[in-house]
């Protein structure tokens, strides 16, 4: 029964999420979060094809815009704050596997949690991966294709992979 639940969201989420961007479906898109207890603010944007998955632990500001095809998971929860720009295909991870101790099996290893925060006034480019345990300051870029293994400094512009510090913001 657990898995038939799971898979019946995820086709609702994908179908629904599939829809253009405009005015009325964003608010659908908005109702769906909220009915499993997440928090996403006014004039929130969601392109066609973002993944929110489980479709909880998520709090989201005001005049966020989820690029098409981002993909984030909650497990470890994930906070975005206001006027957050998010790009094509970049995924936001708060949830991974466990390494397993000595040589056991990947596969029964189980999933560790850490939470996600991205602050107010942040530019995440195209097709960056954010992990788990990520913190991200006010203000911060984090250039196209960029993979954030550790927490960004406010106001800073990070790159490359793992991402690192090109330069404060002046």
């Amino acid at each position: 029964m657990k898995n038939f639940i799971i898979v019946t969201i995820e086709f609702f989420m994908e179908t629904l999420f599939k829809l253009p961007r405009y005015k009325l479906f964003n608010e659908i898109k908005k109702t769906f979060l909220v009915l499993f207890g997440n928090k996403v603010g006014k004039e929130t944007i969601f392109y066609p094809g973002v993944w929110i998955m489980p479709p909880r632990n998520l709090k989201v500001g005001n005049n966020v815009d989820f690029a098409k095809d981002v993909q984030i998971t909650t497990g470890g929860s994930v906070e975005i704050g206001d006027r957050v720009l998010i790009g094509y295909g970049t995924k936001i991870l708060s949830s991974n596997h466990s390494i397993p101790i000595n040589k056991g099996q990947v596969f029964y290893s189980g999933h560790t949690h850490s939470a996600v925060i991205i602050e107010k006034d942040v530019w995440i480019g195209a097709n960056c991966i954010i992990l788990p345990g990520v913190y991200i300051g006010e203000g911060a870029i984090i250039a196209a294709g960029s993979v954030v293994t550790k927490s960004v400094s406010s106001f800073t512009i990070v790159g490359g992979v793992p991402a690192k510090i090109i330069k404060e913001r002046l």
